[in-house]
C-alpha cells in the first residue's frame, strides 16, 4: 500500500492516479480469486482506492471502520480464527451426506451469519440443526436469519466451553491452528460413530476417512470409530486449551 501513497504525491506522467488505484485493486483481485474467501474480492478490489482517499478522510471514518471490523471480525481478533463464510454448494454436499447417512443432527462451530444453517434447515426439516458465534453482531444476524426454522437455534458464546455431544455431525470451518483440539474434544465427547467434518482445513497427523467434494475446497470427514486409537496417542497436556 506504500506504493500508493507514493504515488499520490511523485505522479506518473498520462497515468491519473486514481486509474492506478484501480487497476492495482483489480489486479489484487484477480491473483486471489481463488484462494481466498468470496468477500475478500470486494476488500482488495477497494483497498487501493481506500488507500488513496484517506489521505484526505475524516480521521472519525478510520474510527468507525475499526469498530465495524471488530464486530464482524471478533474472532479474528480474539481467538484467531476468521470470518469465512460457507457457499450454497457446501451446504447441498451436507445436506447429501447427512441424508445417505441418515444423520440427525449438526452443529456448527462459529456460524457466522447463519447461512449455512438457515439452507439446511429448510432442506432438511426433519433434521435438527445448532450454531455457536461468539462474535455479538454476527450472532444477531444469525439469530434473525433462522428465527423463522424451528428445527434450527442458535446459541451466543464459546464453542470450547458447550458440549458438542448431543450432535451426530460436528461442522467446522476454522484456520488450521484450531484443528487439533478440535478433534480431541470430538473424540472425548462424541458417541462411538461421532462425526467431524471440517471444510478446508485438516486435523494435523490424522488421516480423512472420506473426502466430500465442496466446490473450492474439499470437506474432510473424520469418524470416531475409524480414529479413535490414532487420536489418543497424542496426548492430552500437548494440546490441551
Amino acid at each position: 500500500m506504500s506504493a500508493v501513497y507514493a504515488l499520490k504525491f511523485t505522479g506518473l506522467p498520462h497515468v491519473p492516479i486514481w486509474l492506478m488505484a484501480m487497476m492495482s485493486g483489480v489486479f489484487s483481485m484477480l491473483i486471489t480469486w481463488r484462494l481466498l474467501p468470496t468477500w475478500w474480492r470486494a476488500v482488495l478490489l477497494v483497498l487501493p482506492l481506500a488507500a488513496l482517499l484517506s489521505l484526505s478522510i475524516n480521521s472519525w471514518w478510520w474510527l468507525f471502520a475499526a469498530i465495524l471490523l471488530m464486530a464482524f471480525q471478533w474472532n479474528a481478533i480474539f481467538t484467531r480464527i476468521p470470518l469465512y463464510r460457507s457457499d450454497a454448494m457446501v451446504a447441498q454436499a451436507l445436506v447429501d451426506y447427512m441424508r445417505r447417512d441418515q444423520q440427525k443432527s449438526l452443529l456448527d462451530l462459529g456460524c457466522g451469519d447463519g447461512r449455512l444453517l438457515w439452507r439446511m434447515a429448510q432442506a432438511l426439516p426433519e433434521c435438527t440443526f445448532v450454531g455457536i458465534e461468539s462474535a455479538p453482531v454476527l450472532y444477531a444476524i444469525s439469530r434473525w436469519r433462522c428465527r423463522n426454522q424451528p428445527n434450527c437455534r442458535i446459541w451466543f458464546g464459546d464453542f470450547w466451553r458447550r458440549s458438542w455431544a448431543e450432535s451426530d455431525v460436528v461442522f467446522a470451518f476454522l484456520s488450521p491452528e484450531p484443528m487439533l483440539p478440535v478433534w480431541r474434544k470430538r473424540l472425548r465427547e462424541g458417541e462411538k460413530h461421532a462425526v467431524l467434518i471440517s471444510l478446508a482445513f485438516t486435523v494435523p497427523g490424522i488421516e480423512a476417512g472420506e473426502l466430500l467434494p465442496a466446490h473450492q475446497f474439499d470437506m474432510h470427514l473424520y469418524q470416531a470409530d475409524h480414529h479413535a486409537v490414532v487420536g489418543k496417542e497424542i496426548s492430552d497436556d500437548e494440546f490441551s486449551r
